[in-house]
């Protein structure tokens, strides 16, 4: 009877077993991957069924059936597990190498299990023990070592472990970039994944060395990548004429520059809880949470002006600063940082685009609602210019230019004109810029020069020399397509490409003078006339022909005298007039309004002129008519 007894106890006992292993291998299979999946079950089976034939082994129930039904599960899991052995080999060699990579990485990596309103430490690799500078070991409470995480984390204003809750609450991953100031210090991007509800891993490194820029020392723009929110205002900075430092003086000079205005604006900003931030070449973002960005911008202007006092052949070197303070509310539904990053760059160039004088507080402009009702313009025309029923709108004026003595019209310059019907007239100096902006301007370019061109080739059939100008835009001689478009059009339509001139603004020649340059010599080889226009208005002007010789010369209006005790004026363009001689190239006053500017200019040996005092912009039936009573065309 005690044998029978202990028969019973331990086949109970061994069937006890048998249910609890079934029990607890489930679970598994709700994450089990396909390959293991169905040996999970078929091993779960067949222990289940073992430990029913204990226990009907325990109640004297003996039952061959249910051996066979045993035999057979048993059996179903061999060949099952023959077919995947390469399969099983592979899941094993696949561990092994995630063994391997966690124990090797170079990012840490940290499994956590849930306690309480902390997190354990259940597993560690190396690289996390560096970077915490061995803070944590397995077994450790993660706020319990490092306090820190109890703490706001910038830029997210909650603490740390809120985040890390935050993912075990929804399960869904997250991906975090965030300033850690405590037992270790810098930026971190980590990602944590929730596991289970209370199994939390991360995988994290140290990122400062790729938010700095490695020469100023100062932030780079990645920074404004990030979610970073609660910033009151903005400051952008540009060095101006910059370019010029590295092209005449060299890059080590240029750095030098560089490294110590990156110094002025660090030093200046860190007592407003701010940061700077290197942008781009000589451009430079100041972030700050208080609303004192203009009283810093002044203070910031009068330093640096003594730091950029370098004199490049007559050109200094200076700085321009944008400023925005929220509220924005222009740019759309933009985050807050882009609003604010737009609104300082919009006042920035609105600074480099009207500076009265020197003096470092014109070099200030303040985003106002001036600006954002410009803003608002900008993005009307913008939004007229993207459509192609837009340029049924547009017009080309005729602006004459004349002999100086006799006042025969010699030539002309088409200018555009846009009559919006529903915006009403809107003049070139203001959508010219924003097609430019926008990458329309070669749309307009090409308009402009396919009407102009079909127009000049009319006016060469009855008058071979008569001559017409096109303004191009600096952004032309940029496009790849450019040169090939305009030879393109001047064979189509058959005229004599000596009489067909290029006006080039001086003043943007310098954005990238090799490929201006390169785009230049291309349009002399289509023998076309090239000429500099609003000459004396840009950086450095005589270097300009100095290393391209230009075929006119139109010296802007702003250098025109009205009497001849205008010594300044006078000696200016009577030094254009000396060097045109020497170098052989056609000069044309622009401007000519009065009839003592115009027997100024004869007198400096001038021979063309242009300006109301000729006459004004008119339509090309006008011209025609005027030309027909010259005596230039036929009745």
């Amino acid at each position: 009877m005690d044998n029978i007894s202990h028969g019973a106890l331990s086949n109970g006992a061994i069937a006890l077993a048998y249910f609890i292993i079934p029990l607890t291998l489930i679970p598994l299979l709700q994450t089990a991957r396909r390959e293991i999946w169905l040996n999970l079950l078929l091993a779960i089976a067949f222990v289940f069924s073992c430990g029913v034939g204990h226990v009907l082994n325990a109640l004297h129930m003996y039952s061959p059936p249910w051996h066979w039904v045993t035999a057979a599960v048993s059996w179903m899991a061999v060949v099952v597990l023959l077919g995947s052995r390469s399969r099983l080999r592979y899941l094993g060699d696949t561990f092994h190498l995630l063994e391997t990579t966690w124990e090797g990485s170079i990012t840490g990596k940290i499994l956590c299990e849930r306690h309480g309103n902390d997190l354990t430490v259940l597993k560690i690799n190396p690289a996390a023990v560096t970077i915490t500078q061995n803070l944590l070991q397995v077994g450790d409470d993660l706020c319990e070592k490092m306090p820190s995480h109890r703490q706001q984390v910038y830029p997210y204003r909650v603490p740390l472990i809120d985040l890390y809750f935050q993912t075990l609450n929804s399960g869904e991953s997250q991906r975090l970039e965030f300033y850690y100031d405590g037992e270790i210090s810098g930026w971190y991007l980590t990602i944590v994944t929730a596991l289970s509800p209370n199994l939390l891993y991360m995988t994290f490194s140290e990122i400062s060395g790729f938010i700095h820029d490695p020469l100023t020392g100062l932030y780079n723009r990645r920074i404004l990548e990030m979610d970073i929110d609660g910033w009151q205002a903005c400051a952008y900075i540009d060095l101006d004429r910059f370019k010029l430092i590295n092209d005449q003086r060299g890059h080590q000079l240029g750095d030098q520059l560089l490294v110590a205005v990156a110094a002025v604006l660090q030093s200046h900003i860190q007592p407003y809880d701010g940061i700077a931030i290197r942008v781009g070449g000589d451009e430079f973002v100041l972030l700050l949470s208080t609303l004192e960005a203009d009283a810093i911008a002044d203070l910031i202007t009068a330093v640096l002006q003594d730091i950029l006092a370098i004199d490049i052949q007559g050109a200094g070197i200076s700085a321009s600063i944008g400023i925005a303070q929220i509220p924005i509310d222009a740019f759309g539904n933009d985050t807050p940082i882009n609003r604010l990053l737009q609104a300082a760059e919009t006042a920035l160039r609105e600074a480099k685009r009207n500076r009265h004088s020197d003096h470092p507080q014109h070099r200030i402009r303040v985003w106002d609602m001036e600006l954002a009702q410009r803003r608002l313009r900008q993005i009307t025309l913008e939004a007229y210019l993207y459509q192609r029923s837009t340029e049924a709108e547009f017009w080309l004026a005729y602006q004459p230019i004349c002999h100086m003595d006799t006042g025969e019209i010699i030539g002309a310059e088409a200018l555009i004109r846009w009559d919006s019907a529903h915006l009403g007239s809107i003049s070139p100096s203001e959508f010219i810029p924003v097609a430019e902006m926008t990458g329309l301007v070669h749309r307009v370019s090409d308009w402009v020069l396919s009407h102009a061109l079909e127009q000049l080739a009319i006016w060469q059939q009855m008058a071979p020399e008569f001559s017409l100008s096109i303004n191009i835009s600096p952004f032309e001689l940029e496009d790849d397509d450019f040169i090939e478009r305009m030879s393109r059009r001047v064979s189509e339509v058959g005229i004599k490409r000596k009489l067909v001139g290029l006006e080039i603004t001086e003043r943007g020649i310098y954005r990238d003078l090799d490929r201006y340059l390169q785009s230049l010599q291309a349009l002399r080889e289509m023998s076309l006339r090239l000429k500099v226009d609003d000459f004396g208005t840009g950086q450095s002007g005589l270097a300009q022909l100095l290393q391209f010789r230009f075929d006119d010369v139109k010296v802007d209006r702003y250098f025109i005298p009205t009497h001849a005790d205008d010594l300044e004026k006078m000696a200016i363009c009577q030094a254009v007039s000396t060097l045109s001689r020497g170098m052989q190239f056609g000069l044309v006053a622009e401007g000519i309004e009065q009839d003592s500017q115009r027997d100024l200019m004869l007198g400096m040996n001038y021979q063309y002129g242009q300006g109301y005092w000729f006459a004004r912009p008119m339509t090309a039936a006008h011209m025609t008519s005027i030309l027909q009573q010259q005596g230039r065309l036929p009745q």
